[in-house]
């Protein structure tokens, strides 16, 4: 009884991280923008990555548009509009894109990862599996997507076992910190992994692996690799309310709310005041 209410306590706590996927109102409506004569393409797209992964959408959603509006079938620039719908949940627009994508490049990981979230989201467990299998075998496979990839597979674990009996929770609960463990080991730079690891040590009991410390140093790792990062920030409000320093609780739920006022967990905080 005690080791399944311990899987208990940690399908809880894990099958929240991927709230940090939340995105914003998606700013691919606006016209697209005018290239400048001459523009770097290599160097324009390395601008939209970075900005997507410190999770400026509004302006990797503009760099997008200028790499398009020159070659509109870049599949970089493709693949970061799908994903800004994907954060936005519209997902019918995502999956219209990242299907042109792997019909042009069948095996791209990133379009494969993002479609793998939209079944994970969706509760097609097996067939986000199979994706994400197919990114993990890609030789174009990146350090960082294969983070995600296995951030993802966590994640499955995590909400096979939260809807399933003991068993279930026996057997995919007791996987989930690994994942994110792996998921760290490949890309220690990125903001979503330092927040699904902070998220795991902040929610899990004790006894299961939690520790306030750790939370906190890597939410505050979180933060500093991506300060627009609305989960990132109100998780880190949380961590300190933990531990108990209110000015630094309310310094950082201010700037969530700010950056996200709808964000879930910003909502699931100010509720328990």
């Amino acid at each position: 009884m005690k080791k399944y209410v311990l899987v208990l306590f940690i399908v809880a706590a894990v099958s929240l991280l991927f709230l940090f996927f939340r995105g914003i109102t998606c700013p691919l409506s606006r016209p697209a923008v005018q290239a400048p004569r001459g523009m770097d393409i290599k160097a324009s797209e390395s601008e939209m990555l970075r900005y997507l992964k410190e999770r400026n959408d509004l302006l990797a959603a503009q760099k997008a548009e200028v790499v398009l509006s020159v070659q509109p079938g870049n599949i970089c620039a493709l693949w970061a509009k799908a994903e800004i719908y994907r954060r936005a949940y519209d997902f019918n627009e995502s999956k219209k894109i990242l299907n042109r994508i792997l019909a042009a490049s069948p095996g791209y990981p990133p379009a494969l990862i993002t479609l793998a979230y939209i079944d994970y989201h969706d509760n097609r467990f097996r067939e986000a599996l199979s994706l994400l299998k197919q990114a993990l075998n890609s030789a174009q496979l990146g350090r960082e997507d294969k983070a995600i990839a296995y951030m993802l597979i966590g994640s499955v674990n995590a909400k096979r076992a939260k809807q399933g009996g003991l068993f279930n929770k026996i057997a995919y609960g007791t996987r989930i910190l690994g994942y994110f463990e792996k998921a760290r080991a490949f890309a220690p730079g990125l903001a979503e992994v330092r927040l699904g690891l902070g998220s795991f040590y902040l929610l899990a009991p004790r006894i299961a692996g939690g520790n306030i410390d750790l939370a906190i140093e890597e939410l505050k790792r979180a933060v500093d690799l991506a300060p627009d990062f609305a989960t990132a920030n109100a998780r880190l409000a949380q961590a300190y309310r933990e531990k108990g320093d209110m000015d630094k609780y309310n310094f950082y739920i201010s700037r969530a709310k700010k950056l996200d006022p709808a964000n879930e967990v910003v909502v699931e905080l100010e509720g328990r005041i």
